[in-house]
């Protein structure tokens, strides 16, 4: 025993002497230029090693001074100071030698061009430069010479062919490992002028070989900044293994495993995302790795409260075969990550399943999701609307879309599918029993400014134009706030190839829509799109106990949209249209209107599309009357007062006047007129009033209103000719001779007021120049044949200051 301890002591001994002088006579250092060399020839770019040196120490272990790694470029890729190749002992002893390349705190840069390049993927050659084949001539070589051999060379025997050597089974054991701590990762995008750090990242490969198991581990524990407001901060964690099958020395198979975890990493983007610690965020598969392809036994990812479930297969020849599935997600504990979902209170679920066959180009795929109770609170909606629905899509199209939107007093279904991505044919179809949007929507009240009387409102645009009260808006150049290019908006969709080659047959079918008290009935339309030309037909539905019908056409081609249209209502009850909250009837008239109208236009920027646009149609109202003025009333005090001024003149009018009785609620049988709209002019030259029996006062004239300027150019005739206001039944007494009616040109005739209405139609201004005149002279006719040269001269005096006066009540000024 004493003997067996002394060579083992002897043993030990000359192993400790070996591994303290081995270092100083074996020089690694000296390999060094042939490894920089043999690797600089197979990457695009450049190794540099620091000194090589040997220990013995616990393993053999080859220090670096020093790594440096660099691009093409010469831009430093990797930069390392700590350095080494371990081999433990007793992996040299077994016969399977563990070399591990070990580094400390390295520098890594990653940078990714304009391009999408990443420079560490292109640091490898794709094709390493092969030998000359045996018995193969260089380039430039004679015929049968030896691969750079001098001239004359030839004849000389050939070296014999070199020995094939096998390696010996230690080196043939060999696997390899992999060891990175504590790096810093710096990640540039040039596309995006982003930069990235991460600190503390930790790789180890274990055991990397094709004969025994493989170990992967990536784990860090980030503290860093992506971007301007992204932020990481907390552990994560990657593992893999690899179990290998070898055969006979060939690969059989492998199974793959795989997990990773950031569940108590906290990721933060501002106000838009915050996942606190403990969410879950982890995955792990299970996979058979083998010649002919993949079987992905199982894998599974959860997120927050959100599961997917993915299997199936790869084959090389039948490509794939992979089915996936992620379980209803129920939204509402999603505001904790997406804190603006707070105020919109949502809720519901949403699941997702299908699958996948064939090789790449003839994948066949189908999926289903499913919508469950979606609902949201949103700005000025009284109740949340409900969503439920489904979508079936399979290869190349939306097989199926049913979409039900419900609440309180409303209902809609959208059903419809989409043939092609490529070329898509879309057809849907709109349904609804009902919607009542006041049930359902809060509408913000009319602002101030729509409630301004368009006088004042005059006088606040002048204002704001820089022009003194009373005064002309400044015209200064580039005063008007920009337009939106709504033409130049739609570039997109017509440089889009997909759009181009889209078409859409849809149709809509609403029982009844009600909003802000108006009520809508069996509204209908058909929609169309080919070749980026949109049209709807059928337009109609019915409103205030009337109806309106239509079609619409507009071609979005040209850099200015195109369009047409034709319009036609019936029987509007313009009463009810008052009454409603629709501002836009107010202080207008009331009876049963119809009217039609076509034409076209260009442009959808509104002040050029009111340039562009031409049309022309006609209207009637029967049975109506006029809001915003009583006409009788105000003609007949203004004749009273034209009387009073006579009579201080022509003595023979004393006494003379109008018994204005009640307010006379002025209708009329028929107002009418038909109009055109071009260069941005409104022309009704032949606008008439015919009032009812005993009813009001007629009227005609022309209008002309400027729709971009809004300048107003109206010559009417007010006209007596229902004799409400009893004027007819002045008389007077001259010479003997009893004229009635002596402010017509004749007693039959009624009495007649010619007014011209100017300025601006928002703030229209009334001119009363012609009505004195008028008066005198049919005044004047109707007494010359009693007192011609002095009733005459009295009447036109008097009348030019007291029926003007007079008659500005009945204009407003």
């Amino acid at each position: 025993m004493k003997k067996a301890m002394k060579i083992l002591g002897v043993v030990a001994g000359v192993f400790l002497v070996l591994i303290l002088t081995i270092p100083f006579f074996v020089q690694v250092d000296r390999f060094r230029p042939e490894i920089v060399k043999a690797v600089n020839s197979r990457i695009n770019g450049e190794l540099e090693l620091g000194k090589l040196s040997l220990s013995l120490w616990g393993r053999i272990r080859i220090d670096v001074d020093g790594v440096k790694l660099k691009d093409t470029q010469k831009n430093e890729l990797l930069s390392v100071k700590d350095a080494s190749f371990d081999m433990p002992y007793l992996s040299v002893i077994s016969g399977s030698p563990l070399i591990t390349f070990v580094m400390k705190e390295p520098s890594i840069q990653v940078e990714k061009d304009r391009a999408g390049k990443i420079n560490l993927l292109s640091l490898v050659k794709s094709e390493p430069v092969a030998a000359p084949a045996p018995g193969s001539s260089a380039p430039g070589s004679a015929p049968g010479s030896a691969p750079g051999s001098a001239p004359g060379e030839a004849d000389k025997p050939s070296a014999a062919p070199p020995v094939k050597t096998e390696l010996p089974s230690l080196a043939r054991n060999a696997h390899f490992g992999l060891s990175v701590e504590n790096a810093k990762v710096l990640y540039r995008d040039q596309a995006l002028s982003l930069t990235n750090t991460i600190d503390r990242l930790n790789l180890r490969v274990k055991d990397f070989s094709l004969s025994r198991k493989t170990e992967i581990e990536l784990w860090a524990d980030l503290k860093t900044r992506m971007g301007e407001d992204l932020s990481l901060e907390g552990p994560l964690r990657f593992r893999m293994d690899l179990v290998p099958e070898v055969s006979g020395g060939e690969f059989r198979s492998a199974n793959v495993s795989a997990t990773f975890s950031a569940d108590d990493l906290v990721i933060s983007k501002g106000r838009l995302f915050m996942k606190a610690k403990g969410i879950p965020a982890h995955f792990d598969f299970i996979a058979n790795l083998d010649p002919s392809g993949l079987k992905l036994k199982e894998a599974k990812a959860f997120f927050h409260n959100a599961e997917i479930v993915l299997s199936g297969v790869f084959h090389k020849e039948n490509g794939a075969d992979f089915r996936f599935e992620a379980k209803p997600v129920e939204l509402k504990p999603w505001s904790e990550l997406v804190p603006m979902l707070k105020e919109y209170e949502l809720e519901g679920k949403l699941g997702l399943k299908g699958e996948t066959k064939g090789k790449t180009e003839s994948l066949r795929y189908s999926a289903d999701l499913s919508i469950d109770g979606l609902s949201a609170k949103g700005p000025h909606l009284k109740a949340k609307p409900v969503l439920n629905g489904a979508v079936r899509i399979v290869t190349d199209q939306i097989e199926k879309l049913s979409i039900t939107m419900k609440g309180p007093g409303n209902e809609l279904v959208l059903d419809g599918k989409i043939i092609s991505f490529s070329k898509p044919r879309v057809t849907f179809a709109l349904n609804s029993k009902g919607m009542d949007l006041d049930q359902w929507i809060e509408f913000p009240e009319p602002s101030k400014a729509a409630k301004v009387a368009p006088k004042e409102a005059s006088k606040e645009a002048s204002k704001e134009a820089g022009a003194p009260e009373g005064g002309k808006p400044a015209a200064t150049a580039g005063s008007s706030p920009a337009e939106e290019n709504y033409d130049s908006m739609l570039d997109p969709l017509r440089s889009n190839a997909i759009a181009k080659e889209a078409t859409v047959d849809g149709s809509v079918s609403i029982a009844f829509l009600k909003a802000k008290g108006v009520r809508l009935d069996d509204l209908r339309a058909k929609l169309q799109v080919r070749n980026l030309v949109a049209s709807m037909t059928g337009l109609g539905f019915r409103m205030f106990d009337g109806s309106l019908n239509g079609t619409f056409s507009t071609d979005l081609k040209p850099k200015e949209p195109v369009y047409t249209m034709a319009f036609s209502v019936n029987g509007l009850d313009m009463q009810k249209a008052v009454e409603s909250q629709f501002a836009s009837f107010r202080n207008t008239l009331t009876g049963k209107l119809s009217a039609s109208l076509q034409g076209g236009g260009a442009s959808f920027r509104p002040e050029l599309a009111t340039k562009r646009l031409q049309m022309k149609g006609d209207f009637k109202v029967v049975n109506g009357a006029f809001r915003s003025i009583d006409i009788v009333k105000m003609a007949s005090e203004a004749i009273n007062g034209s009387l009073g001024k006579i009579a201080e003149k022509v003595p023979v009018l004393k006494g003379k006047n109008l018994k204005v009785g009640a307010n006379v609620d002025s209708k009329y049988e028929l107002i009418s007129s038909s109009f055109t709209i071009r260069d941005g002019v409104l022309d009704a030259p032949n606008f008439v009033a015919k009032a009812a029996p005993k009813s009001g006062i007629d009227l005609k004239g022309s209008t002309r209103m400027g729709l971009i300027d809004e300048s107003l150019d109206a010559k009417w005739e007010l006209s007596d000719t229902q004799r409400v206001t009893g004027a007819d039944q002045l008389s007077v007494d001259v010479a003997g001779k009893t004229i009635r009616n002596f402010l017509a040109k004749s007693e039959k005739d009624p009495v007649i007021l010619p007014v011209t209405v100017g300025c601006k139609w928002s703030a229209p201004c009334t001119k009363y120049e012609q009505v004195p005149e008028y008066l005198a002279g049919v005044a004047a006719g109707r007494l010359s044949n009693v007192a011609q040269d002095v009733v005459k001269q009295k009447v036109q005096e008097t009348l030019k200051k007291g029926v003007g006066e007079a008659l500005k009540g009945l204009f407003g000024r």
